[in-house]
């Protein structure tokens, strides 16, 4: 019986297909996306410096946190971009430890919506 070798793949190959589609996190177009109500961005009492994670040589980072201090949530809010290309939104506490999760499949119009209905209204 014929049996076919299993394709090998360096790092460098497998790198490239998971990278297919994959928009690197801009964090410039991130802000224009979170302000673009700029009323509803401000409501978040979103304090002091945006923080940049995982900042890389290259100027590129894999995502955001911002200090709020909303009505429900007065903590930290990180916002990264998967390899999906959708949002993830995590609630940080203090010391950056990942407290909740929302959502893995954020597209850029819900962005605000998801963050705002968790850190003001639930």
């Amino acid at each position: 019986m014929w049996k076919q070798k299993p394709n090998k793949m360096n790092n460098t190959e497998t790198k490239t297909i998971w990278n297919i589609g994959e928009r690197v996190f801009d964090p410039n177009q991130t802000m224009s996306v979170l302000t673009q109500d700029i009323s509803v961005y401000w409501s978040w009492g979103v304090q002091g410096k945006i923080k940049l994670v995982g900042l890389e040589k290259d100027g590129w980072c894999k995502g955001m946190i911002l200090k709020v201090n909303g009505y429900k949530w007065k903590k930290y809010v990180m916002i990264t971009l998967n390899f999906m290309d959708w949002y993830e939104v995590h609630l940080l506490d203090n010391d950056y430890n990942v407290i909740e999760r929302i959502g893995g499949d954020i597209c850029f119009e819900d962005l605000v919506e998801v963050i705002d209905r968790r850190i003001e209204r639930d």
